[in-house]
């Protein structure tokens, strides 16, 4: 199906829907469709696809043909939770049931259809989840989806600091009392807040904590200090301290973000603290992502290799090509960090400076198409 389709492709409900144009025309199958999906929005999750059936006056029904599809048609994103993507780490036999991964054409698992009687009764257990307004989305921890918000959304902090909350408030309402806080709920607040702050930067900028002091006390009035120009100084002030810490924390588990800042990764004549920071330039959201579960840097190199195996054929499969490069993202991203030359770099990587994966890389690091940044 030859000729440009443009789709408006809904995640989780009307709030949350976004444009995807596909160059080469409808896809053959629900797979490659799908694949289009994962690799331009990075969707890590097992997902199916909804379309918008006008034999039922345009409720949304499960995609099985893709030839029930139109241009400028709309379709649907539904998360499928699995005990393996909640509860334990990932292998790559977790994702042999989401369409367009190389697993997928082994399974028996069709987009929309159950493929056993257990996953039958996993749909019909978790048919409230799947309406069109109350989908499951599942968050992924290898790759940031989203920039900094705005606004900041203050989180729910533990269960003891949030009733000292409501009782601060309530009594600040009544009489415009200011309660003293102890020092543990303290530290839950700046906990809860470094956690959602983690989630768009390791590293915030000043308006950043900004951001997020002043919205502390817009909805938790009661924690305004008095005597201070704008009411939340001394949060701010606490949340860089914190933000310290906590990068410390990180650097000590791992996080590759934090990591590649610590002093046995510095260079030569670069063992300080302070110097060369690498940290996110503006706009760059998954500046150094986790390695994706169940995989190793090993493992990876094999995936490359493949890669490169593929692009060195005079009939290449851009599918297969689109999945590895979106599987190797993180470790490509990694070893970028460490300022490789052009050279060296294009020889491992000569998928990456194909224009189409030009534009699906910037998709990966900032999720925003590179093209739109041009009209």
């Amino acid at each position: 199906m030859a000729g440009r389709v443009t789709f408006r492709v809904l995640f989780g409900g009307e709030d949350d829907a976004r444009k995807l144009t596909i160059e080469s025309g409808i896809p053959r199958t629900v797979e490659n469709l799908a694949l289009e999906i994962k690799t331009f929005f990075q969707v890590t999750e097992q997902f199916r696809l909804q379309y918008k059936d006008k034999d039922f006056d345009n409720q949304f029904m499960n995609l099985l043909e893709t030839s029930e599809l139109e241009d400028k048609g709309t379709l649907k994103v539904v998360y499928i939770p699995c005990e393996t993507t909640s509860s334990g780490p990932l292998t790559k036999d977790a994702f042999s049931t989401i369409p367009g991964t190389p697993n997928a054409a082994a399974s028996t698992t069709v987009p929309g259809t159950p493929s056993n009687a257990s996953s039958s009764a996993q749909e019909s257990n978790d048919s409230d989840s799947f309406s069109s307004n109350d989908t499951v989305i599942l968050s992924s921890p290898e790759t940031r989806s989203c920039s900094w918000p705005e606004p900041f959304v203050v989180p729910h902090f533990s269960y003891c600091a949030e009733m000292m909350l409501q009782t601060g408030n309530d009594e600040f309402n009544a009489q415009g009392n200011l309660l003293s806080l102890t020092p543990k709920v303290r530290s839950d607040i700046l906990e809860g807040l470094a956690e959602e702050i983690i989630k768009y930067t390791a590293y915030p900028k000043d308006e950043q904590f900004e951001e997020v002091a002043k919205a502390l006390i817009q909805s938790h009035p009661y924690l305004l200090e008095k005597g201070t120009r704008t009411g939340y100084c001394g949060w701010k002030h606490y949340m860089k301290i914190k933000m310290m810490n906590f990068r410390t924390k990180l650097s000590r588990a791992g996080h590759p973000e934090v990591a590649v800042n610590s002093l046995r990764n510095k260079r030569k004549g670069q063992e300080k603290p302070a110097a060369n920071i690498k940290k996110p330039r503006k706009a760059e959201v998954n500046f150094c992502p986790n390695l994706p579960r169940g995989e190793t840097r090993e493992s990876l190199e094999v995936e490359r290799v493949a890669l490169l195996t593929e692009v060195k054929k005079k009939r290449k499969d851009e599918a297969v090509i689109k999945e590895k490069m979106q599987r190797t993202f993180s470790y490509r991203r990694q070893e970028g960090l460490q300022e490789p030359t052009i050279p060296e770099f294009q020889n491992r990587w000569p998928a990456l400076f194909d224009v189409n994966e030009v534009n699906l890389e910037f998709m990966r690091l900032t999720t925003v198409p590179l093209t739109s940044k041009f009209f």
